[in-house]
């Protein structure tokens, strides 16, 4: 049986250091790191990897590192959390992760064979494929094809776009009430019989095959419930869901990512702060910390004013202690930094300073002021406009200004050099605490103001460098 839902996973990427070259010292390294896998990416200059694993809620609230990246040609360990455990591996330039199935000393090997991908553990010299799917554990015996043949009642498997897609068989949705209860008593058994089976050699790898199938046994559960839309049997699928035994499941925690967006993110009869203040009290107090991590997450992601991100996530700590694993947010909201009306600056060689400083500087010309980042796609393709614009206007009283909103400074050296924009170029240190930017509302870049000779806003929208209008309104202005 093939996955049956779709996800999106938030990625921790770090880079690593090591130099190792290919198929070297393979036992060494083995034996250095007891708890880990050994990755070697074979290929030249290609995109990067990301490799990542799933945790159990537990090590996911703790901040555990959940991926990390190989570049080419490099080598890469990588920690498991278990002996035997599911990784997954997908190219940065798209979406496409295959799983594989390892233990600790293995060591992957990344290759590509007449332009197709291929990854294969290493022993003794040759390439062993692993590439792992559900079809290793769930048997196509009488049992499954019956279930199969079961389920069918209420879901219709169809192609679209080269994914299998469930659509609802509709002219059974008169019956589905009543044949439901009974489908899904036949699910457990026969889900609950193969578990038996594996159970009979306790062992790591049954370990993962048992938590595996648990996994595909509620992928298809919830397929069902989805579709037929039966309060009371889906109330009852999900009280089981929220126990002790299930968050333990290590390969459960994106199902429980898939409860939360459905419920909580993507509901728009509650806001996030409304959620939050229930407390969480009808569920199991690893599940409510988890709600709430995610619902501080989604206030990010969703732009909420940084007092109410603050203010949640003090309460947050207030309860757990910590503020595990958020950390990332704490950095990216700037937390611990005082809120300014300004905006404070550094220029290309380190010089400190901030907006109303720079204003005071240039009094007696027009401030054209673009904010724009190194990794903002359209703001890179105006900057030869910019240049453009500013060469037309060479002889007369007006300053062009770049300033990098949510950047990382090493990027926007790297990117002001590259684009040749050092002069009047400068990185904003405080993009997110600073009450100018969201005074402006300046939540989208590129994006252009125009000042007067006096220092005044007189465009807080203007148009970008690429327009007619831009060069018309700045002509006009420099008349006076």
């Amino acid at each position: 049986m093939k996955l049956r839902i779709n996800f999106f996973l938030i990625l921790l990427m770090a880079c690593t250091e090591s130099k190792d070259k290919p198929f070297q010292n393979n036992e060494n390294l083995k034996n250095e790191n007891p708890n880990r896998i050994t990755i070697i990416n074979s290929l030249d200059k290609t995109y990067p990897y990301i490799i990542y694993k799933e945790l159990t809620l537990e090590e996911l609230l703790k901040g555990e590192v959940v991926s990390d990246t190989i570049y080419s040609p490099d080598t890469l360990f990588f920690k498991l959390n278990e002996s035997v455990q599911l990784i997954n591996i997908t190219p940065t330039d798209e979406f496409n992760p295959q799983s594989f199935l390892v233990q600790t000393g293995d060591t992957l090997n990344i290759n590509s064979i007449k332009n197709k991908l291929h990854i294969n553990r290493v022993e003794n010299g040759k390439l062993i494929p692993i590439k792992w799917d559900y079809s290793h554990i769930i048997p196509k015996s009488k049992l499954f094809l019956k279930l199969d043949s079961l389920e069918s009642f209420f879901l219709i498997e169809e192609k679209i776009a080269n994914l299998n897609s469930f659509l609802p068989n509709i002219k059974n949705s008169d019956e589905w009430d009543l044949k439901l209860p009974e489908h899904l008593k036949q699910i457990d058994e026969s889900y609950s019989i193969l578990i038996d089976s594996i159970n009979r050699n306790d062992n790591q790898l049954n370990k993962a095959y048992n938590q595996l199938i648990q996994k595909d046994q509620i992928l298809r559960t919830i397929n069902v419930l989805s579709i037929v839309n039966n309060k009371l049997e889906t109330e009852k699928f999900y009280k089981k869901l929220f126990t002790l035994e299930y968050f333990k499941n290590r390969y459960l925690s994106d199902i429980y990512g898939i409860y939360y967006l459905r419920k909580f993110h993507f509901n728009n009869d509650i806001t996030l702060p409304e959620v939050y203040n229930r407390e969480f009290k009808e569920y199991p107090e690893v599940i409510s910390r988890y709600f709430k991590f995610r619902l501080i997450s989604s206030m990010v992601e969703k732009k909420y004013n940084r007092k109410t991100i603050l203010n949640f996530l003090n309460k947050y700590k207030e309860e757990y202690g910590d503020f595990s694993p958020l950390e990332n947010i704490l950095n990216e909201i700037e937390y611990g930094v005082e809120t300014s009306p300004d905006l404070a600056l550094i220029d290309y060689e380190s010089n400190v300073s901030n907006w109303e400083e720079k204003k005071k500087q240039w009094k007696g010309k027009i401030i054209y002021l673009d904010f724009w980042a190194s990794w903002c796609a359209p703001c890179l393709r105006a900057m030869p406009y910019s240049k453009d614009l500013k060469e037309k206007l060479a002889s007369k009283e007006i300053v062009f200004v770049y300033l990098a909103l949510n950047d990382k400074e090493d990027m926007w050296r790297n990117s002001a050099q590259k684009n040749q924009i050092i002069e009047n170029n400068f990185f904003i240190k405080n993009s997110k605490s600073s009450e100018f930017i969201s005074n402006y509302n300046i939540n989208a870049i590129p994006r252009y103001m125009i000042f007067d000779k006096n220092g005044m806003l007189i465009h807080e929208d203007a148009p970008g460098p690429e327009t007619k209008e831009a060069f018309e309104i700045l002509s006009e202005l420099l008349k006076d």
